[in-house]
């Protein structure tokens, strides 16, 4: 009995992150005006050294702060305006939560910053910088 629950437990442990780490489809629209919906999305954060890829949200600014907002909460994500005043640029959004209600942020500036996943085309590749907006597929 004890050799089944280790057997199951262990199962279970390596099939969790699997599920947690499942990407999301989203529909996103680029700079020109073009709406693709890209299945499997994440995006990397990564650098020169490495990739940091996340496909459960996305990194904004709230004031001085970061968070990862979940795409589980999100019904769109809009880019209102670019600041071009600062560098690096400064992508402000408007987000509309599932419940209705609506926040502004900022984008994250960190490492790459690529939207990638599949479209019915191909393997599908955006710098965050040319996203207008993006909405999770339910």
């Amino acid at each position: 009995m004890g050799l089944v629950r280790t057997t199951l437990f262990l199962m279970l442990a390596l099939l969790l992150p699997a599920v947690r780490a499942a990407a999301i489809d989203l529909r996103v629209t680029d700079s020109r005006g073009t709406e693709v919906t890209v299945a499997g999305a994440s995006i990397d954060y990564g650098g020169f050294m490495g990739s940091d890829k996340v496909t459960d949200g996305i990194r904004i600014l709230q004031g001085d702060g970061t968070v990862l907002l979940k795409w589980a909460d999100v019904e769109t994500l809009k880019v209102s305006k670019r600041d071009e005043s600062v560098k690096p640029v400064r992508l402000e959004i408007e987000i509309v939560l599932r419940g209705g209600r609506r926040a502004t942020a900022a984008l994250l500036r960190l490492g790459a910053m690529k939207l990638l996943g599949r479209t019915e085309l191909g393997d599908y590749s955006i710098d965050l910088d040319k996203v207008r907006a993006i909405a999770p597929v339910k």
